[in-house]
């Protein structure tokens, strides 16, 4: 990808701000998801790693000898330069490291800027530590279901009055996906968790408030709570009978599975076939 190219992709004149180049970056994340378009997403990553690249040949440039009107502030280019790496590392670390990694570089961080204070921290390096964390939370490619929440709580993002609520909802907006995403399958987790030590019955009973409950209003959060509950579920053998056929009823997977086939085949094809095979068995017994 040519230099022209990648900035052309990302909407944004020629930059050396780092900052600048995440921020355009996290923004198109938004509405360049993977799982929707991989052609437009390899793309837009490919100029995210372009412009990075060119980052270095940019900042190698002489400066200019006039200082401009509207230049930074030298104490914030310090301090961002201090945080850099350590943003940096929580973004390997969401997606590289583990769920326990990445908790523990947040508190270090924290800790080491004194950003847990509200009332003593310092409000240019919590400033760039909260574009540097929306960076983070913003990269869909990776990210700890615990990190995002306790970015969300850190920040308040999603309460009433937030700045990014109020100029940017539709980051909000998906924020919130994400965190009824991950709670969503925490609750296959228990479910399935219910189903192995033989607690079916209890297992129907709360998939089925799950189902009239908020949790899976979104068309989205319910697919990915069905999606993940027939793969538990085909991983068992034999098949709970009562809750994949409680499952079955409830969401009409006898109807409509083409959600259920496109998200993992191989695990559909073995769902269907396990509980074929049950109601073979069951039928021959009577």
């Amino acid at each position: 990808m040519s230099e022209n190219d990648c900035w052309a992709v990302l909407g944004m004149a020629p930059t050396a701000d780092e900052r600048e180049v995440k921020r355009a970056y996290a923004r198109l994340l938004k509405t360049t998801r993977p799982e929707d378009d991989p052609v437009a997403f390899q793309r837009l990553r490919e100029a995210f790693e372009a412009a990075l690249w060119k980052l270095d040949e940019l900042n190698q440039q002489p400066p200019a000898p006039v200082v401009v009107p509207g230049e930074r502030d030298p104490a914030e280019i310090e301090a961002e330069a201090r945080l850099r790496p350590h943003i940096e590392k929580l973004a390997e670390l969401n997606e590289q490291g583990t769920r326990d990694e990445a908790m523990a570089a947040l508190e270090l961080v924290l800790a080491e800027f004194g950003l847990r204070d509200e009332a003593a921290r310092d409000p240019v390096l919590w400033r760039l530590f909260e574009d540097g964390m929306l960076w983070v939370c913003c990269d869909i490619a990776a990210n700890h279901d615990d990190f995002l929440r306790a970015a969300v709580q850190l920040f308040g993002w999603t309460k009433p009055g937030n700045w990014l609520l109020e100029r940017d909802p539709k980051t909000v907006e998906w924020l919130q996906l994400r965190l009824q995403e991950a709670e969503a399958l925490e609750a296959v987790d228990r479910l399935l968790d219910l189903a192995e030590l033989g607690n079916e019955r209890q297992a129907a009973e709360q998939l089925s408030q799950l189902a009239d409950g908020e949790l899976l209003v979104s068309v989205d959060v319910r697919h990915l709570f069905e999606a993940e509950l027939m793969v538990g579920l085909s991983e068992f053998d034999p098949v709970p009978t009562g809750l994949a056929a409680h499952a079955i009823r409830l969401f009409g997977w006898q109807r409509d599975h083409r959600h259920l086939e496109e998200y993992h085949p191989d695990a559909w094809r073995e769902f269907s076939r396990k509980v074929a095979v049950l109601r073979f068995l069951a039928s021959a017994a009577e």
